[in-house]
C-alpha cells in the first residue's frame, strides 16, 4: 500500500471514529432520541390519567388506595436498569441511595407498609401489572401490549410531546 492511500485510510477511520459517518456526507449525526416511559396499570383499573403529584403520592406511598379502594402495589424495573433510574430521577426525585432509605424509614414509623416490587424485565413489570388488579408499572412504551392499560399523565399519553416521562437515550458508544 503507498504512503498516501495509508494516510487517506487512516484519515478516513479517524473521522468515521470521531463523528461517524454523518461527517462523511455533510449530515449531522443525530442524537439517540429519549423513549416515552409508560405508566401502565391492570385493565380492571378504572383510572385512565393522573395528576403527577397525584402519581408521586402512589408511588410515595402516600396514597396507598385506589380511588375505588384497591390497594396500590408499585412494581419498577430493577435497579441500575434505565427505567428504573428514570422512575427515580423524574417521579420520586430521588438518588438511589436515598430510595433505599426511604421505604425501611418510613415503615418504621407506619408511614408506609412495604417497598416497590422490582423485576428483571418489562415482560415481568408488564405480567406483573396484569395479575396484581392494584399494581402500577413503568415501562419502556415499547413493551406494552394488550394485557395492560396505558394511563395518561396530566391527561398527555406516551408519545405526546407535552408527556413528561422519558427513558433518557444513551449516548452512542464510541
Amino acid at each position: 500500500m503507498t504512503r498516501r492511500k495509508t494516510i487517506l485510510t487512516i484519515g478516513l477511520a479517524v473521522l468515521w471514529y470521531l463523528g461517524g459517518t454523518g461527517g462523511l456526507n455533510g449530515a449531522d449525526p443525530q442524537p439517540p432520541a429519549d423513549e416515552p416511559l409508560a405508566i401502565i396499570v391492570n385493565k380492571k383499573n378504572p383510572v385512565d390519567n393522573l395528576a403527577f403529584d397525584d402519581l408521586r403520592n402512589l408511588c410515595l406511598a402516600q396514597r396507598k388506595f385506589w380511588p375505588e379502594g384497591g390497594k396500590v402495589t408499585i412494581v419498577l424495573r430493577e435497579q441500575e436498569q434505565p427505567e428504573h433510574d428514570a422512575v427515580l430521577a423524574q417521579i420520586y426525585r430521588m438518588s438511589e441511595s436515598e430510595f433505599r432509605r426511604y421505604f425501611p424509614q418510613n415503615s418504621f414509623t407506619g408511614e408506609v407498609q412495604s417497598a416497590p416490587k422490582e423485576v428483571a424485565t418489562g415482560t415481568l413489570a408488564r405480567r406483573f401489572v396484569f395479575n396484581v388488579p392494584g399494581a402500577i408499572g413503568f415501562v419502556r412504551l415499547a413493551d406494552v401490549d394488550e394485557s395492560v392499560k396505558v394511563i395518561s399523565l396530566d391527561g398527555h399519553k406516551p408519545g405526546d410531546p407535552r408527556y413528561k416521562l422519558k427513558v433518557p437515550a444513551k449516548a452512542p458508544a464510541r
